[in-house]
């Protein structure tokens, strides 16, 4: 079906929803859409959704129980006449309905006007026909870790059918089950479809830019049981000095800068990526950026650092968190490595120490990152709590709702449905499944990345077993490489996670984007430029305590993109993924939030301008 038919019918839907009648046979005839016409026509909805047959056919046709038509003369014409858009003389049901109904089609008609992007692939699944630049975790592999082609070509048929017993099909390495790839293949009547949101290329597997993203990730892996608080520009921790003066040395290396210079203030911190379509209308260019606030400031944001109000029946808690034991890797033994590959169990467990602290370091950021939970609901909850007077380690942030809701200037008016505390709360809440549908279809249909624990493998099989793979030099000889060998025994990248990584391809990180879609949201709906007044930081000699921080101000919207930064980078932490693949993120989950709050200005009754909010990439929008 074209464009322009949708566009056509659409027109007809409309006008049959605008008309002074609702008698289907009076519709017809004046040359607007009737009941069975409209339904064969426009394919956009169900007869069961249109027709509503849980009601009777004379409430369908606006007739009251004695049969008598409200539009002609009868005991309840006047009434009729005065509220000629009511059903049974009760205020706007017919208006409502129409609204209801419209609002789905204008939507809909609004988001399938957007034209599918470039979905360019790195080309390396055809590149290199053994499987090794693709993400192959708990599928069959041999004893060297290479996908059996009959478990791979099993996963490619159900993807190309799209049939759900294909993917009942597809042959196992062991009992770990695969990631949802058929979820992606799911419609939802919010937000714009996956296909209408790109990301950039994924690097290459022999390039420069995927080595510098592994480095990297193998110095977090170091670092992991580091203080945050060494991160700081007059250190002395000799592995924080080692690391920032490693990816110094990468022009590949897409992390923030100071001054032109990695420093250990902007270590491990934010970046976006964006399509940079006005560079290359191939959708194949990326264009990194640092996200407003990010570099200001504690590592962890204030909502993962300040108390938890109390909510409903639930009491104030502190953001205190279980402690994993430090030291404790997984995967750096090559059987070991096999066995999480093909999706089978090791048998180990993660060790957790006495207590409860917040969080410190790279270990205890991966630990959230694990078990998020419901975050960005404890987040809204610190916005919309106000500070307790004298005690700034009690209370919330109080922020401000955003200038643009029309409840803010009412004289008479508080919002309880539209614009509400309940309703961003749904929005947010919303936003988790299609977030990670968004992901999904871009990990399974579009890229099939290999993770960090894979690359980590052929690494090792080329340094410890004198294999040939396409692996750029820039890794093989560093100092993060080196070091990780001399810790372990191995060139295999030490995981934080019994089980290693999720069993779905690693670009881009359905985490982040899980983070990024609500803190979008939640960018839109307050005030972003609130600066926080009672923020804190971590007791650096009793960690289960907080502290009055004092420095730069933090805003609200900054702390949120930090958020996302936390979340992903604590995937990172894990080994999960790598910098690319989180920074892909934070503009797939703005863009698919994006469309959920243009979806949901169709729906409106107040006057509403739009809301007014800053992008990762520090550029403004209305929606």
């Amino acid at each position: 079906m074209t464009s322009n038919s949708i566009t056509q019918q659409s027109t007809e839907i409309d006008a049959h929803a605008h008309g002074d009648t609702d008698n289907p046979a009076q519709a017809s005839a004046t040359g607007a859409v009737s009941r069975r016409s409209f339904i064969g026509k426009a394919g956009l909805l169900t007869a069961a959704g249109v027709l509503a047959p849980a009601l009777p056919g004379t409430a369908l046709a606006g007739k009251d129980e004695g049969g008598d038509d409200h539009g002609k003369a009868s005991a309840g014409h006047d009434l009729a006449e005065k509220y000629r858009n009511d059903t049974h003389g009760t205020l706007h049901t017919r208006e409502l309905r129409k609204k209801s109904f419209k609002a789905r089609i204008k939507a809909a008609q609004e988001e399938y006007g957007f034209e599918i992007p470039p979905q360019p692939n790195n080309g390396d699944e055809a590149r290199y026909p053994n499987g090794i630049s693709v993400g192959t975790k708990g599928l069959k592999h041999d004893a060297e870790g290479h996908v059996d082609p009959a478990s791979y070509a099993s996963l490619l048929k159900a993807l190309k059918s799209g049939k759900h017993e294909d993917f009942e099909n597809i042959v196992l390495g062991g009992t770990a089950k695969l990631a949802d790839p058929e979820g992606p293949l799911t419609t939802a009547l919010e937000g714009i479809s996956n296909a209408q949101l790109a990301i950039p290329l994924a690097a290459r597997l022999d390039s420069a830019e995927l080595a510098a993203d592994h480095i990297e990730v193998y110095w977090q892996a170091l670092l992991r049981d580091v203080p945050f608080s060494e991160y700081r520009n007059d250190t002395s921790n000799p592995l924080v000095l080692a690391a920032v003066d490693e990816l110094n040395k990468l022009p590949a290396f897409n992390g923030p800068r100071s001054g032109g210079q990695v420093t250990p203030e902007t270590l491990f911190r934010s970046t976006a990526a964006y399509v940079d379509y006005a560079a290359d209308a191939s959708g194949k260019t990326g264009k990194y950026v640092v996200p407003p606030g990010t570099l200001e400031g504690p590592y962890i944001s204030q909502f993962l650092l300040r108390p938890v109000p109390a909510w409903g029946t639930s009491p104030a808690q502190p953001q205190t968190r279980p402690i994993q034991k430090a030291g404790e890797t997984f995967g750096t033994d090559f059987d070991e490595w096999l066995k999480l590959r093909n999706g089978i169990s090791t048998g180990k467990t993660i060790t957790t120490e006495s207590g409860r602290r917040h969080i410190i370091n790279g270990r205890d950021l991966a630990w959230l990152a694990r078990n998020s939970g419901p975050t960005y609901l404890h987040v809204l909850q610190i916005l919309l709590t106000a500070p307790v007077a004298g005690n700034p380690l009690a209370g919330g942030v109080g922020a401000p709702l955003n200038p643009a809701n029309p409840y803010v200037k009412s004289k008479t008016l508080n919002a309880g449905s539209s614009f509400s505390g309940s309703f961003i709360q749904a929005l947010v809440a919303l936003a988790g499944p299609l977030a990670i549908k968004t992901s999904y279809y871009q990990n399974w249909y579009v890229n099939r990345r290999l993770r960090p624990e894979d690359y980590g493998g052929l690494v090792h099989k080329i340094l410890a077993k004198g294999a040939h793979y396409p692996i750029h030099e820039d890794i093989l000889g560093s100092d993060a490489l080196a070091r990780t060998f001399a810790a372990f025994g191995s060139y295999l990248l030490p995981l934080a996670n019994n089980s290693g990584a999720p069993t779905h391809p690693g670009y881009p990180s359905g985490a982040t984007i899980s983070a990024a879609t609500p803190v979008t949201l939640l960018k839109a709906y307050f005030d972003e430029n609130h600066v926080i007044p009672n923020p804190v930081q971590v007791d650096p000699i009793d960690p289960t305590k907080l502290i009055p921080y004092v420095g730069a101000p933090l805003t609200v919207g900054g702390e949120l993109n930090k958020l996302v930064n936390n979340i992903g980078y604590g995937r990172n932490f894990n080994g999960f993924h790598i910098r690319s693949d989180i920074s892909a993120s934070h503009t797939l989950g703005e863009a698919l939030a994006i469309s959920i709050l243009r979806d949901q200005r169709f729906t409106y009754n107040e006057t509403f301008a739009g809301y007014t909010f800053t992008k990762f990439d520090g550029s403004q929008i209305s929606v």
